[in-house]
């Protein structure tokens, strides 16, 4: 037999070939059982979701880690109506789940899928953490009591919002009775509260954008609970950083005259930036108030989501101040005492019939 010039050529080739498909073939075998051993499944969800639909409870938050997996949102929905609960309320929607977004509910269900209950940092006690198989867990969190005296966001209907007019007076937005003050012309001049893509992820908070030129926002919450301290986070929408136009923003927060926080902005900045005041005596109790200022307020669309915490008792009124000594009328001349009126020229004072002498 005899080999055809060429051939060895044409059967090395071949095989190298055949080498390829079986390598290939072989990759994606490894790559989808590591998939399949990190991603949950019906089965898996579907365990979870019946966890939850027998033991959610009233006041219960929940979350997804990592929020972006398939992770079949709606059995988890499912669970909550069937408990006559409000799901969409109750969902935390920020990636990495966190606590502050749960404030104001008593526990926290976390699903955690793709192998990732591990990097989830929460300083809460954990009561239980089911493993469920292929990547999944159910994790439920003590959230125990809150700190919060007075949720600035929820409290939008009692805030007074004003926007700086080009002649440096301020226009009163209007309240439109149920979500947001009106500030005339477009929809993003408004004050209104929502899910906004923000610090990479997705938050509540108020829109606040400072207007156009020397643009500046306030918004003031006259009446506020008396508490320690003041706490947020305050960031730019994802909106304003894919944007090149506009000026950096200056935030700050001002307890009746007095600015007691602030920062700067700057047009690229997409993190979301917690702060934390503590509040002097001379502070607690007055309004609180936050002014958002833009050389250039084009596309500069905020979100702040804040909030005072640590309830106390208002500060008593400062007593009057004294008074100098040279300043006080001087004293009543001390008078005689009248004589006496004779027996017969007396005659009775007359009363009212309530008794007074007049």
């Amino acid at each position: 037999m005899s080999i055809v010039p060429g051939s060895r050529g044409s059967l090395a080739a071949a095989f190298v070939g055949v080498l390829a498909i079986f390598a290939t073939a072989i990759a994606m075998l490894v790559l989808r059982t590591n998939r399949h051993a990190v991603a949950p499944d019906d089965a898996s969800l579907a365990a979870a979701a019946k966890i939850l639909t027998r033991d959610v409870q009233k006041g219960d938050a929940i979350g997804f880690h990592p929020e972006w997996s398939a992770s079949q949102k709606w059995r988890f929905a499912e669970a909550y109506r069937k408990n006559a609960l409000a799901y969409d309320s109750a969902l935390i929607v920020g990636d990495p789940t966190d606590l502050w977004d749960a404030d104001g509910f008593k526990r926290l269900w976390v699903v955690s899928t793709h192998n990732r209950a591990s990097t989830l940092k929460l300083s809460a006690r954990r009561l239980r953490a089911e493993d469920l198989d292929h990547g999944t867990e159910l994790l439920l969190y003590d959230l125990g009591a809150s700190r919060t005296a007075y949720d600035l966001r929820k409290h939008l209907a009692d805030a007074i919002v004003e926007r700086r007019q080009p002649d440096g007076t301020f226009k009163r937005c209007t309240w439109n009775g149920d979500s947001k003050h009106l500030c005339g012309g477009e929809w993003w001049l408004d004050v209104f509260d929502a899910v906004h893509e923000v610090g990479n992820s997705r938050h509540n908070g108020l829109l606040v954008q400072p207007g156009a030129a020397n643009g500046l926002a306030r918004i003031t919450w006259p009446r506020p609970a008396p508490a320690r301290v003041l706490a947020g986070r305050v960031g730019l929408r994802l909106w304003a950083v894919r944007n090149d136009v506009g000026s950096d923003v200056t935030v700050r927060a001002l307890a009746g005259t007095h600015e007691v926080w602030s920062l700067v902005l700057h047009k690229a900045d997409f993190a979301w930036h917690p702060f934390e005041v503590r509040l002097s005596p001379d502070d607690v109790g007055k309004p609180i108030a936050f002014e958002f200022a833009a050389a250039d307020g084009n596309w500069r669309q905020t979100v702040l989501d804040a909030r005072l915490l640590d309830a106390t008792e208002a500060p008593p009124p400062a007593p009057p101040a004294a008074v100098p000594n040279a300043a006080l009328p001087a004293p009543a001349l001390a008078l005689p005492a009248p004589r006496a009126a004779a027996p017969d020229a007396a005659e009775p004072a007359k009363k009212d019939k309530r008794g007074k002498r007049h």
